[in-house]
């Protein structure tokens, strides 16, 4: 297959080519990969309809893990709150938070704080436009079928000059060169539909109203250079316990391997940490971009 001059959704200005030679069929419809040529993002084609998303999350994703694995994702948050600091600003908005864990963190060290997802039906909190020192999605993005949208909505949260935190899986990172869209964090065709570089983010947070102040690259625990590049094979045997049938109907069972699974990930985070590798190569792409001022 051949597709030339496809826009690049993100920087609007790259040829997107085929990538890989894998395809999905996902509820009667075929999608594929491409790449852009300028800034390498990688995206599904054609995007997934709403009504194809919602139907997804309904029938195929598994909300509990988020439940079962909530104290180390409550960690992950603490750990984010001391790196981002005064960025954060006393009003602090997780958007598309889930189960909140960040914004409980931050609620711990004094902030304001609430968790807005509007994906997520039991969510009761609301939020106020225009009121935000920060607006915080973490790997909210490469779930959207419509990024510049998304971000376009984030902004009219944000304060005049506030800042928008954005993690994402880095795209140009050791996992997807090394395992590519079987690594940990992929997850295509609608998972995540948008893989995103540096180069890739930052055109269209520019395109977007934003002007980015900080790129930075991480390792997270439950996404890092020891467990899911060294050791990927024995990782992800270890992850699929959790969703082992028939055993995964048991909250008990369920809880346990997440306790055991996250102990173990938190020690590879440790020794990935202390790892001699690019810091462009790690798992995790990091921007922080203020909101421009309007005229």
């Amino acid at each position: 297959m051949t597709i030339k001059n496809k826009l690049c959704p993100m920087c609007r200005n790259g040829e997107s080519l085929p990538f890989g030679q894998q395809e999905w069929q996902v509820y009667g419809d075929v999608y594929h990969l491409l790449r852009c040529q300028t800034c390498g993002s990688i995206f599904t084609v054609p995007p997934p309809e709403d009504d194809t998303l919602a139907k997804l999350y309904k029938t195929s994703f598994d909300f509990r893990w988020y439940q079962d694995h909530y104290d180390a994702k409550l960690r992950d948050g603490r750990l984010r709150i001391q790196e981002l600091g005064a960025k954060l600003g006393k009003r602090v908005l997780d958007f598309g938070g889930g189960v909140g864990y960040f914004s409980a963190a931050a609620r711990a060290v004094g902030l304001h704080s609430v968790t807005y997802d509007p994906w997520v039906k039991t969510n009761t909190e609301t939020a106020e436009t225009n009121a935000w020192d920060s607006v915080v999605a973490l790997h909210v993005l490469e779930h959207s079928n419509n990024p510049a949208g998304l971000l376009r909505t984030m902004s009219g949260y944000l304060k005049e000059n506030g800042n928008l935190v954005l993690a994402v899986p880095n795209a140009s990172g050791l996992g997807y060169r090394t395992h590519g869209m079987s690594w940990v964090w992929s997850q295509p065709p609608l998972i995540h539909i948008f893989h995103f570089t540096a180069d890739g983010l930052n055109a269209l947070l520019a395109e977007t109203g934003f002007e980015v102040i900080s790129t930075s690259y991480h390792d997270r625990w439950d996404a890092n250079y020891h467990a899911d590049v060294l050791h990927s094979s024995r990782q992800r045997l270890l992850d699929s316990l959790w969703g082992l049938k028939p055993l995964n109907r048991f909250g008990l069972y369920r809880r346990a391997v997440a306790t055991v699974v996250s102990v173990l990930r938190r020690r590879s985070l440790q020794r990935s940490n202390n790892a001699q590798i690019p810091e462009a190569d790690r798992a995790e792409l990091l921007i922080i971009a203020r909101k421009r001022a309007t005229k």
